[in-house]
């Protein structure tokens, strides 16, 4: 007689924040996943549209909902949502996308074979929306479609330091993970490795993705185990138009060394960081605006003046970070 293996729980996460346009499809595929130990957390970052009302109108004792009486912003309701699960998995699903019927599932059945594993991820589909501009989706389909070809990933286990260093090869400028809809995480992580990074606006996945590589190993399934849902009013379009993400680089790195572990085995991270310092036309002007002669100097110079108050900014906060850490280690 086969042994009974008890099933582990999974937090079906949704963060959401005026989602009502889309949530009743994600919700409904939540509830359609083939595997059974699910709780589905709903996370209302205190939404003005009807999105708690759509939540509410499913009844399933799966479904558990909590509302934020305050704006938090994307990030905080991200960990509010894995401080709430009760699950040893969190499985993210954001409000405006899907999961297969059977993305769960297939997930946890390469956890259950490698217990080392820290995530596991899958390519995912895209949904490209009638709101999104034609050269907007050409760009998007371009890098988007297809994130793990240009690494040397395997289906089933992989190395997740040597995965590191291709990303650090890479310079950090393209992940083979896509957004958090796309991976299952082992509750773990979190608790090791902390949260999401608040800095960060466009990145804070793929940071995390890239701390999770050097404490574990990465699992990858070679099927579109999800859909991913590209419109005009998305987090990737909105840091686009607002430039939100402009420094997202240096904040980035950092996160990767405040780990000792990180620091010291892989000390280019540091070389880069202090590169970005050097030489990063984002965080010191461009010299090619000097001559106003030409319409591109002209272009780069009123770039620079837009710029200006967030870099001011930006390196007033990361200096004084950067003192407290000194200070702190000092103390230790």
């Amino acid at each position: 007689m086969q042994e009974h293996i008890p099933r582990s729980l999974v937090s079906i996460c949704i963060p959401t924040y005026n989602g009502s346009r889309w949530l009743g499809e994600c919700i409904d595929s939540a509830l359609s996943q083939s595997y059974p130990d699910l709780e589905i957390l709903i996370v209302d970052d205190a939404s003005t549209d009807d999105t708690i009302t759509i939540a509410r109108s499913f009844k399933d004792h799966r479904i558990r909902i909590v509302a934020n009486e305050k704006n938090r912003g994307l990030v905080a309701n991200w960990n509010e949502s894995v401080r709430l699960a009760k699950g040893e998995f969190i499985k993210f699903l954001f409000q405006d996308d899907v999961l297969r019927p059977a993305c769960v599932e297939r997930m946890m059945e390469l956890f259950s074979t490698h217990p080392r594993l820290g995530l596991v991820f899958s390519p995912r589909e895209t949904i490209i929306e009638p709101d999104v501009g034609a050269e907007a989706a050409r760009r998007w389909l371009a890098y988007g479609e297809s994130l793990h070809q240009s690494f040397d990933v395997s289906p089933g286990l992989n190395d997740g330091p040597k995965l590191f260093e291709q990303h650090l090869a890479k310079r950090f400028l393209s992940c083979c993970i896509g957004e958090p809809t796309t991976v299952l995480i082992k509750q773990e992580c979190f608790q090791r490795l902390g949260l999401f990074n608040p800095r960060l606006h466009q990145i804070c996945d793929i940071e995390m993705w890239l701390r999770i590589m050097c404490f574990y190993d990465i699992g990858f399934i070679d099927e579109k185990l999800s859909a991913f849902r590209f419109h005009a009013g998305s987090a990737t379009s909105a840091n686009d138009r607002t430039r939100k993400h402009t420094f997202d680089m240096l904040w980035l790195l950092e996160g990767l060394l405040s780990h000792d572990r990180i620091r010291m085995n892989h000390p280019a991270v540091e070389e880069l960081r202090n590169y970005q310092l050097a030489h990063n036309s984002l965080l010191r002007p461009s010299a090619g605006w000097r001559s106003l002669r030409t319409s591109e100097g002209r272009r780069l110079a009123l770039d620079d003046v837009a710029l200006l108050p967030r870099r001011t900014l930006l390196l007033a906060t990361y200096y004084a970070y950067r003192l407290r850490k000194i200070i702190g280690s000092s103390r230790n």
